[in-house]
């Protein structure tokens, strides 16, 4: 029996093997002591040590996040079914060094804003309610039409623009 058992996980994990995959940073803290961790390095060195156990599709982002754009829904895969929220409108607005999120739902409006480091194909926020204060995006498309980043294992759908403005000229 156990015999049985032990090829079942093995088989399990043959199976299972070819999906996974990390992202690990190798930083440097300021007292000198090297840590490895899931998100870009705050500060001082930095080497980006990609763990793979199965192929990932290479994303060719060339540019940083600009402008507004409205957040239309979310999916579990990139090109997947979006999951649309109509009680919620969120607007995310990006600079270099800032993200602005404009937040409606019914008559309540909140905006939040994050400070972010930007490269060409990811962005991490920084804020304490993400539990260890930082989360890294990535992005998945960026055209003049369509947004799609991703974190935390989900799937993130912009179009360009302000919410408020596209949902006025829908209701007229």
């Amino acid at each position: 029996m156990t015999i049985m058992i032990r090829l079942y996980l093995l088989l399990a994990s043959l199976l299972v093997a070819p999906y996974v995959s990390a992202e690990v940073y190798k930083c440097t803290a300021a007292n000198g002591d090297v840590v490895f961790q899931g998100e870009p390095c705050r500060s001082g060195s930095e080497v980006k040590v990609d763990i793979r156990f199965g192929e990932q599709q290479v994303v060719d982002i060339n540019q940083l996040i600009s402008g507004s754009w409205c957040e239309i829904g979310t999916s579990v895969v990139a090109d997947g079914t979006v999951t649309l929220d109509n009680a919620m409108r969120k607007t995310w607005i990006f600079s270099e060094r800032q993200m602005v999120q404009h937040i409606s739902q019914g008559q309540r409006q909140d905006t939040f804003k994050y400070a972010i480091r930007q490269t060409p194909g990811s962005f991490v926020i920084d804020h304490p309610a993400f539990g260890s204060g930082q989360v890294s995006w990535q992005v998945r498309k960026l055209t003049d039409e369509q947004l799609v980043i991703s974190a935390y294992g989900g799937f993130t759908h912009l179009s360009p623009g302000n919410c408020e403005v596209k949902v006025a000229r829908a209701q007229n």
